[in-house]
């Protein structure tokens, strides 16, 4: 479960992993789905989460027993114990969108995740009777589809802001939420936190270093000084302790880790 190419899990534990993308109409909403089968042969069983901003929705299958749970929005590095040789499905909101379809407010979700009956009427039963990743992702995709049309959804102002702050890098300050949405610094953080659960302050520190995470994907070879100014840092020391408090590695680190894996 993760952003930008690679899930929050730690992609590596995982065999057979896949991804989604959202049909058009959901593209503001969800981020993709994804779908993985945890190896029996891994040596670890706990797994990091790395903020990223999202919330998942994620089904866990083993054999004939499938569950279903909700990850709130992640504060700070979490461990969580996935089963072995248990296939997951999941849904990732885009920051801040996850609200529109689930009963539970944000903040009472971070850093918490929770088992669910079902998902928008989704059971856990209903979604096993599928028999692949696609037909899965399709059945969810149509009930999405059909809450988005029933509520008559659409992005708010802050919404746009937080997608525009991460297309274009823009300054990642309150200030620029604030200058965006036309609403001061106060009702920003209200806002925010209200609507993901977190301070916005460290919302947009997490989004800066999902984007670093991403633009390490995208240029692997990249001088890290010239990533840092890229996304707007002071300098590279200040880009190398985010990135070390949100994801437990340096970005030199996490570009080691890319080239031994490639």
């Amino acid at each position: 479960m993760g952003r930008n190419g690679r899930p929050r899990l730690e992609q590596w534990t995982v065999k057979d992993y896949e991804e989604l993308a959202p049909p058009q109409s959901l593209v503001p909403f969800v981020d993709r789905f994804w779908h993985g089968v945890v190896s029996a042969t891994s040596p670890f069983r706990d797994f990091t989460i790395v903020p990223d901003g999202c919330v998942d929705v994620v089904y866990e299958q083993l054999g004939p027993h499938v569950r279903c749970f909700l990850f709130g929005t992640a504060s700070h590095l979490h461990q969580f114990q996935f089963t072995p040789d248990a296939q997951y499905l999941g849904i990732r909101f885009r920051p801040g969108m996850g609200r529109h379809f689930l009963d539970l407010h944000p903040r009472e979700l971070t850093d918490q995740h929770v088992e669910l009956p079902a998902f928008l009427g989704v059971r856990p039963d209903e979604l096993a009777e599928e028999t692949d990743f696609l037909a899965q992702s399709e059945l969810l995709t149509h009930r999405l589809g059909t809450t988005l049309h029933r509520l008559d959804l659409t992005p708010t102002p802050l919404d746009r802001a937080l997608q525009s702050v991460q297309q274009n890098r823009e300054v990642w300050r309150v200030d620029t939420l604030s200058e965006l949405t036309g609403r001061s610094p106060r009702q920003i953080e209200r806002a925010v936190m209200a609507q993901i659960g977190l301070p916005p302050k460290l919302l947009l520190r997490i989004l800066r270093v999902q984007s670093a995470i991403a633009a390490i994907h995208q240029a692997p070879l990249r001088s890290l000084v010239d990533l840092a100014a890229m996304l707007g840092y002071s300098d590279q020391a200040h880009m190398n302790r985010d990135f070390r408090l949100l994801t437990g590695n340096t970005p030199a680190q996490y570009q080691l880790a890319l080239a031994q894996k490639a």
